[in-house]
C-alpha cells in the first residue's frame, strides 16, 4: 500500500495525540532524539510527496547528538504544534 495524504495525517495525528496525553511537565521536556528523527521523518516524507507544500512545512528538528543520549532541542509541546500544523496543511490537501 502505497503511503499518502491519509497515512501522513494518522501519523501526525499520532504525534499530537500522545503529547496531549502528557502532563506539563512532560510536554515542556526534550524528547530522545528518536523521536525528534521520526518527526523529521513525517515532515520530510510530506515534503517528498507534496512538494509543493515544502514552503509552508514547519521546520525539522535539530538534534543534539554530543551526549550519550541523543535529545531534541525542540520540546514536545513544540514538535506538537509543528505536527498539528502538518495535520492541518494536509487537511487542506485535495484527494
Amino acid at each position: 500500500m502505497p503511503i499518502g495524504k491519509k497515512e501522513l495525517m494518522a501519523k501526525a495525528k499520532g504525534f499530537i495525540l500522545s503529547i496531549e496525553k502528557m502532563d506539563s511537565k512532560q510536554r515542556a521536556a526534550t524528547p530522545r532524539g528518536e523521536f525528534g528523527e521520526d518527526y523529521n521523518s513525517l515532515n520530510s516524507l510530506v515534503g517528498k510527496l507534496f512538494p509543493d507544500l515544502e514552503p509552508v512545512l514547519p521546520p525539522r528538528v535539530s538534534i543534539e547528538r554530543d551526549s550519550s543520549f541523543p535529545f531534541t532541542e525542540s520540546p514536545y509541546d513544540e514538535i506538537r504544534t509543528y505536527c498539528e500544523q502538518i495535520y492541518q496543511i494536509l487537511a487542506e490537501q485535495g484527494g
